[in-house]
Order: C-alpha cells, then structure tokens, then sequence
C-alpha cells in the first residue's frame, strides 16, 4: 500500500470528538518507518477505522458529574419575635389610644387658624405649625 508522506494517523479514544461519536487522537508521520512502527502499536490510517476498532471505548473516558448535595435550608427566624410585636386590631385607632389628633382634625384646625399647607406634609409637622401659630398668637394677646 502506497501512502503519501507526510501522513496523518489516528488513535482511539483520544482528546478530539468525531462528528459521528467516537474521540480519537492524532499524529503526523514524516517517514515510511515511522508510519511502519505507529501502525504497529495500534494506530489507524483513518479515524473512522480508529474509532470502529476501539468500539465501546472510542467514547473516551466520561467524567462522572458529582450530584450536589442538596443542603438544608436556614428557619426563617421572624425580625420581631412574636413577645415584641404590637397587634393593633383594625377596630380600635391608635390615634385615639394616644390623644393625638386624626389627619382630618388637623386639617380642620389648620383652616380654622388661616395655615396653608401641602397635601403631601405629615401630620407631625401640620401639627408642629398648627402649635407654632396657636404660640405666636398667645404670645400677641
């Protein structure tokens, strides 16, 4: 058999996948003795030949993936333990537990007292200007 040289030559199970299945590695032979001595160790002039010959093992070597462990999951722990939280019931305002007045009292003292002011300030600072114009007007009288 006449080959041409420089020649490729293959081996299986190897580094390189073939389309079909199958890995294989090759080599390239300069001379006809080399080629002699490769061929006689078990390379192929094909990979095709390669991977036939190899069978089972033209695969190669399959790394087995390690199943995670699957790890127990933290109990959730409440940010206020349940001795601390306050349950107000909808029932009873908590406005009226402390005497402070509801939004619609301030806004009603603010119009009676002239105040101006945007819908969007909180009730403790309508309140604050509510007391800073009752003190002004203590201090006239």
């Amino acid at each position: 058999m006449s080959i041409l040289l420089p020649a490729m030559i293959y081996k299986s199970p190897g580094i390189n996948k073939k389309p079909g299945g199958g890995t294989y590695d090759y080599i390239c032979v300069e001379t006809q003795d080399v080629l002699d001595e490769k061929l006689a160790e078990g390379w192929f002039l094909s990979s095709s030949e390669a991977v036939d010959y190899a069978g089972n093992k033209a695969n190669g070597i399959k790394k087995l993936k390690q199943k995670l462990a699957i790890k127990p999951t933290k109990e959730k722990k409440a940010s206020k333990p349940l001795s601390r939280r306050h349950n107000v019931s909808s029932e009873i305002d908590p406005d009226l537990e402390t005497g402070r007045p509801t939004r619609d009292e301030l806004k009603a003292k603010a119009a009676e007292l002239g105040i101006k002011f945007h819908h969007r300030l909180t009730d403790k600072n309508l309140g604050e200007l509510i007391d800073d114009k009752l003190m002004a007007e203590n201090k006239e009288d």
